[in-house]
């Protein structure tokens, strides 16, 4: 999953219509009268900062760190298929609606983009919750993932938290390590931000949306730091308004993200040409089976351990984040798409462990691709060969997809 900007997206469009326009200029700090040495925490230029020209990114991520590095043909779309809105839709349109103010739709994406850049460095200890709250729940899940998929010390678990961007000197450390800003002007910025915006708006930093993010990212070493596994508390705190309990998501979410890094390590071998010829169904299908992974390991013994009650509630957390973006690169497939990866991982590990089986990675891809035209509403296109005796068919159990409704 990484993240629901998508969605974000479009809801903020939408109220932006119904804002007075209000362009940044308007917002101007003098120089003069605030960034001064007594007001900032160095001697700033007199020159303005020009709020009209906001800071660039100049350090990117390398294309192979990247979720899904797939050439594509844009001529090549996903068709659509049944997609509906969501209880998720609604808590974001809600959220957006209570508080967007002009000022906070002009300064919206770059305050999205350093929140999302800043985890990638932060080297701090790690807390999860805006309070630390789920700390030791995110422990638990991280040793748990490690002893079933083997992959002990391999994956970093970061938090993202929308307080980040109401400390001045983190502000500067961003800008002037992805931006590449002077330190006279990224402490320009960082004043005009925690000392204008932040005040004056009702919608930065106070919105859950700037902390939304939920990602893996292989790094390999790049800038120092391992691999990544990166989830903000305001993507918990939005579904946890859905109705779903807390660990649930937790757990639905850092098994996703793990499943990406599986991929990662195994991506030669299972996609060596890309998941498919186009962008939008490469992204849905690599999505998918991280859902299809989830659903295996929420469910199995030596896992997730959770009962039907929970599962349920884990299968209505994957219909939540469904999107219908179905030309975008980053589609994860419709709602229904995504509940049922999740739910043919759930019947799969029903059917393994009565028997007292454990799949490893590659076996659990293998059923994946089995299924996968299932999954997508289509008919059967293929048939990956197994290793293994050939496990009975999942459908034999006692819960059938309308068992979910």
């Amino acid at each position: 999953m990484k993240n629901v900007y998508p969605k974000i997206a479009g809801i903020i469009f939408g109220a932006s219509l119904f804002l007075v326009s209000c362009s940044k200029d308007e917002f101007e700090v003098s120089t003069e009268d605030s960034l001064t040495p007594f007001t900032s925490k160095m001697t700033l230029p007199v020159a303005t900062m020009s709020s009209e020209a906001p800071p660039t990114l100049t350090r990117r991520l390398p294309e192979k760190s990247m979720f899904h590095d797939v050439p594509f043909n844009l001529a090549s779309i996903v068709e659509p298929s049944k997609c509906t809105l969501t209880p998720l839709d609604d808590v974001i349109a809600a959220s957006v609606s209570s508080n967007l103010d002009s000022i906070g739709l002009d300064w919206y994406d770059l305050y999205a983009e350093m929140n999302f850049y800043s985890t990638i460095i932060d080297d701090s200890e790690q807390y999860f919750g805006a309070d630390g709250e789920d700390t030791q729940k995110v422990k638990n899940i991280t040793r748990s993932l490690e002893r079933f998929w083997f992959m002990p010390h391999e994956i970093e678990v970061r938090g993202q938290h929308k307080s980040t961007l109401e400390d001045y000197d983190k502000i500067v450390d961003i800008l002037m390590f992805w931006y590449e800003l002077p330190a006279q002007d990224a402490n320009a910025f960082a004043y005009y931000f925690t000392n204008f915006v932040n005040e004056e708006s009702t919608f930065l930093p106070e919105t859950p949306l700037i902390a939304a993010d939920g990602f893996a990212i292989a790094l390999d070493g790049l800038f120092d730091q391992n691999d990544l596994i990166v989830i903000g508390d305001g993507i918990i705190d939005l579904l946890e308004q859905t109705g779903i309990r807390r660990g649930v998501i937790w757990n639905g979410i850092m098994a996703h993200e793990w499943a990406h890094h599986i991929q990662f390590n195994n991506q030669d071998k299972w996609y060596p040409n890309g998941a498919a010829d186009n962008a939008p169904e490469a992204t849905r299908t690599t999505e998918l089976e991280a859902d299809f992974f989830t659903g295996y390991y929420v469910t199995h013994k030596k896992g997730g351990t959770q009962n039907w009650r929970r599962t349920q509630q884990f299968l209505e957390l994957f219909f939540n984040i469904g999107d219908c973006s179905f030309t975008s690169d980053g589609h994860h497939g419709t709602p229904l798409q995504r509940m049922e990866a999740a739910r043919r991982g759930y019947l799969l590990a029903r059917n393994v462990q009565s028997k007292g089986l454990v799949l490893n990675a590659n076996q659990v891809h293998n059923r994946f691709l089995n299924k996968l035209d299932k999954i997508l509403g289509e008919e059967p296109l293929r048939v990956v060969p197994s290793t293994d005796d050939e496990i009975e068919d999942e459908f034999q159990l006692d819960v059938q997809p309308d068992a979910l409704q």
